[in-house]
Parts: structure tokens; sequence; C-alpha cells
């Protein structure tokens, strides 16, 4: 298949993540299909996609049509009917290997054998995933940096036996829809990017817990004096610290017991309204915890 078919997209997963995927493909131009086993959730992802939009439009980033945008958007509450005219299929589900196995494990009964099947993950190894479909060669890692619509920079992850063809394809696509793409060659603990941010993030906890400097200080030097658009703690809040949590055990590194408190105490981030910063309804940032 030529790059130049990856026209229809689906999308399985409505939650932040998928959510921004749609918006992004829908924004090139691309009609997707969005499928949640919830209907709220899909409902929810519509008027995120709708919310977003009119904001970036009010910011003079995006110049098209909002609604004719949220045209190319269809909710689908049956998976075969969302991905079975698909060119390309991410699944954006919650970062569970079990979950995501099984996920795949159906979409290789459903989709058409031309079709791309991706995994928006950020952690779990590509053998474990491409292991569950009848054509791994055309499965890839698709690692979407959050906030989608924001963030420029996608992980193009190669399974075992990742065709070249499939690469260049799934490149091609993240190029239209205004991506810079980064490949993962070889099986890491991580991938690339969350490797090397994990470490940084480790020793920005050690800074915290130890008093040597407050999140926003720790987050504010490393924005300033490093260059990067947003703190470590800003971006396992924004990531979920699930997420980060999932991440660790990847990594084979013991989870830090202060997020494992936040764990229990349900502090997941700004999708739960606190994380190591508290949330407003709107999800901006109201007042740091410590």
């Amino acid at each position: 298949m030529s790059g130049r078919r990856i026209e229809q997209v689906s999308v399985v997963g409505a939650g932040f993540m998928g959510t921004g995927i749609a918006q992004v493909a829908a924004m090139a131009g691309c009609p997707v299909k969005v499928h949640d086993t919830h209907p709220d959730a899909l409902h929810r992802s519509v008027e995120t996609i709708r919310w977003s939009l009119q904001k970036l439009k009010g910011r003079g980033i995006y110049a098209g049509d909002v609604e004719e945008t949220l045209e190319r958007v269809r909710p689908a509450r049956d998976l075969a009917e969302a991905t079975a005219e698909g060119d390309l299929v991410i699944e954006a589900v919650y970062e569970s290997v079990p979950v995501k196995e099984e996920l795949l494990k159906r979409l290789s009964g459903i989709v058409r054998p031309e079709a791309v099947v991706g995994s928006n993950t950020s952690s779990v190894p590509m053998e474990h995933l491409s292991a569950q479909l009848a054509r791994p060669e055309r499965f890839i890692g698709t690692h979407f940096i959050g906030p989608v619509p924001l963030m420029p920079l996608v992980e193009l992850v190669l399974g075992p036996a990742t065709s070249d063809d499939v690469l260049a394809d799934v490149r091609w696509f993240m190029e239209r829809i205004g991506k810079t793409c980064i490949v993962v060659r070889k099986p890491s603990p991580g991938f690339l990017v969350n490797r090397v941010f994990m470490a940084a993030a480790l020793e920005a906890m050690q800074c915290w817990l130890q008093g040597v400097g407050t999140l926003e200080d720790i987050d504010t030097g490393m924005r300033l004096g490093y260059g990067w658009n947003a703190g470590p703690f800003e971006i396992m809040d924004n990531a979920g610290v699930d997420v980060m949590a999932g991440i660790f055990a990847v990594m084979g590194a013991e989870v830090p017991p202060a997020i494992r408190e936040m764990l229990e105490q349900g502090h997941l981030g700004r999708k739960a309204g606190r994380g190591f910063y508290r949330y407003g309804p709107d999800g901006k940032r109201v007042r740091s915890v410590s």
C-alpha cells in the first residue's frame, strides 16, 4: 500500500489521547471513525474536539471551519463498523498490556488485510502486542505525545516484523497531519523519549521530596533553563500519574512511593483534577499541592 492511500482513519478509544488523534486527523482532512465501549465517552470526545477546535481557531492556530472538521469525525458504537474501512486503525485504549492484547486479537479478525494497525502506547513492548495479530508485518507503534493537537512529535516504534513499507506509509501519513516522527528501531524499555525522560523525572522527584526545590521551581527551572515546553511535574500530570506508574513498571523500575500514594488517593493528574498540582473544571492549574 502506498502512503497516499491512508485516507480513512479509525481510532479505538475515545479518551484523552484517542480524542486528540481523531482531532488532528480530521483537521488534516481525513474522515475518522471513533469507537469506545462507553457511549458517554463518544459524546464527550466529539464535544472536546469542538471545544479544542474553537480554542485553536480563536488563537489563530487553525484556519479551518470547525463544523466542517467535526463532520469528518463519526462516532461508532460497534467495533467492526468503526474499523471495517480503516486504512490506518489506531488503538488508543488504557495503558494496560492485557487490555491492549485482547483488543488487538479482536482487531486481527476485523480489519482489512491491507490495513495498518497502530498502537498508541508509551511503554508496552511491541513484541507483546504484535504477537496478537495475524499480520504482524502490518503493525507499528504510534506513540503520540499529549496533548496531541499541540505536541508535534510522534514516536514510530518498530515491531519485530514491521515492514519497511508500513514504516514509510505511516511516516508519510504522520507528516501529512503535521507531525514530526522519530523511529525507535530496537526494543527499548520506555522506547526513546520516555526512557530519557524517566531518568530526569526520578531526579526531579528526589529534589522535590528532599526539599531542594518546590514543584514550581523545578518545573520553571527546566522550562527556562533547558528550554523544555513543560516541566517534569507538569508533564507527568498531563500524561497521567497512572500512566507514569505503568512506564516505571515496564522499565523494571520501582514505582516511587510518592506516586503509589497519589494512585491510592485517586490523584491521577490533570484528568482527575489533581496530581502534583490542582486543576479546575476547565483543566487549568489553580494551585500546587505543596
